[in-house]
């Protein structure tokens, strides 16, 4: 298989993931901020020229965190990063990869790239502090179900977790925020980064973005 990604963005959920069932592939860097991802090879893969996009061996491509993040997990169903389809928990973890997907992820894009949207400076910055705050009160729900349990789940660690923990890596290394209000995402994000498939994905990605 083969992991298209960039350093960054959100395809580093699925590259974690493939080394925690430890899955064959190759991570292959598209640096969007380049513009590779409006490549014609790139897409004929994927017309929205977006990451992360998942090649299978077949030349099947897939993409969607939460889809491949899925897909993934059902690899190798003996290391239980996701229930099992008759498992009415799997409904549960899907619950929270799409609250990741909604509420978290894509409030980001108003504060990454509000100059797209509007132009003057003050409107800028009104609009991502809008969406801070919005961030917030979400990561407050975050933080409340993990106050006496170490993972989404409970005491199972799943794909919901990898999701989350590379949202939370947005907040505090993209926008320089702090976790210091929620102290349970703090010690979450620490148990993350001590797993060393977590540590092999971050690896790998800061070589890719050295130069040749």
């Amino acid at each position: 298989m083969k992991i298209y990604g960039c350093p960054g963005t959100c395809s580093l959920a699925p590259h974690i993931a493939l080394h925690e069932l430890d899955l064959p592939h190759e991570f292959v860097c598209v640096n969007l901020r380049r513009g590779e991802g409006q490549s014609p090879d790139f897409l004929a893969k994927n017309a929205l020229g977006s990451v992360p996009l998942l090649e299978l061996p077949s030349g099947q491509v897939l993409t969607e965190v939460q889809v491949i993040l899925q897909y993934l997990a059902d690899q190798k169903p003996e290391v239980a990063l996701i229930p099992p389809p008759a498992n009415p928990e799997r409904y549960r973890v899907q619950q929270w990869l799409s609250l990741i997907s909604t509420e978290l992820h894509k409030n980001f894009f108003n504060i990454f790239f509000g100059k797209r949207i509007l132009t003057d400076p003050q409107g800028v910055e009104q609009l991502a502090e809008f969406y801070r705050n919005r961030l917030r009160q979400r990561f407050e729900v975050v933080s409340d179900r993990l106050a006496d349990q170490n993972w989404l789940a409970g005491d199972i660690y799943g794909v919901a977790d990898i999701y989350l923990y590379v949202i939370l890596t947005w907040w505090t290394q993209g926008l320089g925020q702090t976790l210091e209000s929620w102290p349970n995402l703090i010690g979450f994000k620490q148990r993350m980064e001590a797993r060393p498939a977590v540590q092999k994905a971050l690896h790998t990605e800061e070589r890719a973005q050295q130069p040749a």
